[in-house]
C-alpha cells in the first residue's frame, strides 16, 4: 500500500515523498500484459494467441513504466483529495528517476515532488467599503476623434494626386544632401512612409498641395518634433545620441 509523507521546505512550499509498493502497480501491469496479448497482431501468430512471454519481452518495459506512472498519478490525486490540499498548478517532480524501474524485479519505489500551496485570504465586506463612482462625460470631439482613428486604422488606402490632409500617408525617399542641396556620394538613401501630421507643424503647410513628383528639402532638426525625430533618425540607421544626426539634410 502506498504512503505519502509531507515536509515543509519553505513558505507555502512543501515536498511530498510517495512510496509506491509493488502491490500498487503490479496487478495492473500483469493485466495490461494479458490484454495486450489478446489484442496484439504480430506476424506468425494468430490474433489472441501471442505468448505472454513474447509480449513481455517486446512491450513489457513500456507497459511497466506506464502502469507505474498511472499509479503515481492516482495515489497523488487520492492524497490531495483526502488532505484537501489547495495547490497551484501541478506537482513538480523532484526525483522522478524512471531508470530505477525494472519489470523483472518489481520493488517499492520512492518519488519526490514539490508543491506550491495557495495562501489563505479573506475578502472584506464590499458593502462596507467606500468607493468613488466616476461619471465620464463623452464629448462630440472625443467621439469624432475615435471615429477618425478607426477610419485611419481600418480604412482602405488609395492614391491621391496631391496632399490635402494631415492624415495622408506620404511614400517618400530620404536622400541625404550636403549644405548646398547636392546629393552626397556615400550618403543615406532610404524609402519610408510617414503621415503628414508626423512632421513639425511649421513644415506641414509646405507639404499640403505637393504632388507625386514634387520634392522638398528638409533638415531633420526642424522637420520633426523630438519624438518623431528620434524614430526617423533610428530608422535611417543613425544614432539619436549623436547631435550631428539631427542636423543632416535630406531631399524628400
Amino acid at each position: 500500500m502506498s504512503t505519502v509523507t509531507k515536509e515543509n521546505i519553505g513558505l507555502l512550499h512543501d515536498k511530498l515523498t510517495l512510496t509506491l509498493s509493488k502491490e500498487d502497480y503490479l496487478p495492473a501491469f500483469e493485466k495490461s500484459l494479458k490484454d495486450y496479448s489478446r489484442k496484439a497482431n504480430i506476424p506468425g501468430f494468430r490474433k489472441g494467441m501471442v505468448p505472454a512471454g513474447l509480449i513481455k519481452k517486446m512491450y513489457g518495459s513500456s507497459l511497466f513504466t506506464d502502469e507505474v506512472l498511472r499509479s503515481i498519478d492516482r495515489e497523488l490525486v487520492k492524497y490531495f483529495e483526502t488532505e484537501k490540499l489547495d495547490i497551484f498548478a501541478q506537482p513538480l517532480p523532484d526525483e522522478l528517476n524512471l531508470r530505477q524501474l525494472n519489470m523483472n524485479s518489481p520493488a517499492d519505489y520512492h518519488f519526490s515532488f514539490e508543491i506550491g500551496l495557495k495562501p489563505e485570504f479573506t475578502i472584506v465586506d464590499l458593502g462596507s467599503v467606500k468607493t468613488i463612482r466616476y461619471k465620464v462625460r463623452v464629448t462630440d470631439e472625443m467621439i469624432n476623434n475615435e471615429i477618425e482613428r478607426l477610419q485611419n486604422r481600418y480604412g482602405n488606402m488609395k492614391d491621391e494626386d496631391s496632399v490635402s490632409s494631415e492624415e495622408h500617408v506620404l511614400n517618400v525617399t530620404f536622400t541625404e544632401v550636403d549644405e548646398n542641396g547636392n546629393e552626397k556620394q556615400d550618403g543615406i538613401k532610404k524609402d519610408n512612409s510617414l503621415l503628414v501630421k508626423y512632421f513639425a507643424e511649421t513644415l506641414r503647410k509646405d507639404l499640403i498641395g505637393k504632388g507625386k513628383n514634387d520634392f522638398i528639402l528638409i533638415n531633420l532638426k526642424t522637420a520633426f518634433d523630438d519624438r518623431e525625430r528620434e524614430w526617423v533618425i533610428s530608422d535611417l540607421g543613425l544614432s539619436k545620441d549623436d547631435e550631428a544626426s539631427a542636423n543632416k539634410n535630406f531631399w524628400l
